[in-house]
């Protein structure tokens, strides 16, 4: 592989991790923005009957999104890939998977770091991370690094368990 080459996977390997990081992004706001629909048909008639204080038009649904896109979130990060194998549902849409450095399944603990560390992984529209897995050797962010995960590709829909030998 020449230099050319090194470079464009490791762009199109970032590309892929940040791809999959907006689709987890988009299901968590998605899910928090139907829930604040929700809340808010609930508690407009509410303000119309007079049972709460007009306030509660705005508040009731932002608190309700943000509530919600969080705990989406906490579950999209760590519950689904902790439980379905390292894999997000983003993830599984680009062909992806958290694996320890090792190759094993990485802990609960592993995947709250990572999550933990997105809020610095995401510093200037998640450049942070990309910088980072642009540069380092395993193509990790710094979650990644610091949990002692990596995340490598899946080889195809027919072998979900085996990896390509460069993680992202």
């Amino acid at each position: 592989m020449g230099a050319g080459d090194a470079v464009t996977d490791r762009l199109g390997m970032a590309g892929r991790r940040v791809v999959q990081a907006v689709l987890d992004w988009a299901l968590a706001v998605g899910v928090g923005v139907l829930a604040a629909l929700g809340a808010g048909l609930v508690v407009i008639p509410l303000v119309q009957w007079g049972l709460v204080p007009p306030k509660l038009i705005l508040w009731v649904p932002v608190i309700t999104f943000l509530a919600v896109a969080y705990a989406v979130d906490v579950v999209i990060q760590i519950w689904v890939p902790w439980r379905r194998g390292g894999v997000t549902p983003g993830m599984l849409v680009m062909g992806l998977r958290v694996e320890t450095l090792r190759g094993g399944r990485p802990t609960a603990r592993a995947y709250l770091i990572r999550w933990v560390l997105l809020t610095v992984d995401g510093l200037l529209l998640g450049l942070v991370a990309v910088v980072s897995i642009v540069a380092t050797r395993r193509h990790q962010r710094i979650g990644d690094l610091v949990a002692r995960t990596r995340v490598v590709r899946v080889e195809g829909a027919a072998s979900p368990g085996s990896t390509t030998e460069e993680g992202l």
